[in-house]
């Protein structure tokens, strides 16, 4: 039987691959940038993703949503005319706030990406300057604010790192609530679309050199490989898992296992977005606004 299911950002690279896949037995809906996408929305805008989610509903019931469109700044942060930074908006506010639109069934399977990048503890990342999220609260987050001591291509590398960690600590406040919310690592993938707002040698490197360099690292894989399990993972994760791209259940960072951190997140992003209910839950407390 065909289902229905949603990827948001698939112009290229990961979304692209596993909308691909999915379309070989199942009609897919894209959510995307460009004017190639099905449904046309800039995730920098708040308004313009409620304004997608209406369009997403008009279709019928989804059968898996990925949450797949992620930025990754190299400098200074930048910011959302809402005065949002944007790796923050982009690769958590947006899906979370297009998630809360929905409001889908609770049966509906919700795939956010993960990283190694997130965990402070992983070797691979730590060899690409990464040291794991910095969870600390919404305010904070969005307003960019980042480590003094630290360059700014460091605090770009940690406000990537934290975005990652806010989605895998997203999946557990939404497991919480019973919604079938799961994690994908997808592994290093050179060559994808990541890299586009790095300068020119790091483009280069990311585009030709690391792709071979990659063939001999454990964590690596191709948009391809990765896609297809993300697909896979659509529609067979359980809920709360987390996956990588060999298609294995793996155990999430003690990082991202803080329930208080995932309920504070949770909260204080929907409120953020401008959302005053809980659409799998109740209505936002005052305090979390």
């Amino acid at each position: 039987m065909t289902s229905t299911f949603l990827v948001i950002g698939a112009s290229t690279g990961l979304g692209r691959a596993t909308a691909e896949t999915l379309a070989r037995d199942h009609r897919v809906v894209v959510v995307g940038r460009n004017a190639g996408a099905a449904i046309q929305a800039d995730l920098r805008d708040l308004g313009d993703v409620a304004r997608a989610a209406a369009e997403v509903r008009a279709l019928g019931p989804l059968a898996g949503i990925a949450c797949n469109a992620g930025v990754q700044d190299a400098g200074k942060p930048a910011f959302t005319a809402a005065g949002i930074e944007t790796t923050f908006a982009v690769n958590h506010l947006a899906h979370l706030a297009l998630i809360a639109h929905l409001a889908p069934p609770k049966s509906t399977r919700i795939g956010f990406v993960g990283s190694g990048t997130l965990d402070p503890d992983n070797r691979g990342a730590r060899r690409f300057g990464f040291r794991g999220g910095r969870f600390t609260d919404v305010a904070t987050l969005a307003a960019g604010t980042g480590d003094p001591a630290a360059s700014d291509a460091q605090n770009a590398r940690d406000r990537y790192a934290t975005s990652k960690l806010c989605n895998l600590l997203t999946v557990r406040a939404l497991a919480k609530r019973g919604v079938a919310a799961f994690a994908f690592d997808p592994g290093l993938m050179p060559g994808t679309g990541l890299a586009r707002d790095h300068g020119a040698i790091t483009r280069a490197a990311w585009n030709s050199l690391l792709r071979v360099v990659a063939l001999a690292m454990p964590g690596a894989s191709s948009a391809w490989r990765s896609g297809r399990a993300f697909a896979w993972a659509l529609e067979a994760a359980e809920p709360g898992g987390y996956y990588d791209f060999h298609r294995r259940a793996i155990v999430m960072p003690a990082v991202a296992q803080r329930d208080d951190w995932a309920e504070a997140l949770y909260l204080n992003s929907l409120a953020l977005a401008g959302i005053a209910r809980d659409p799998f839950g109740h209505e936002i407390a005052a305090s979390a606004r």
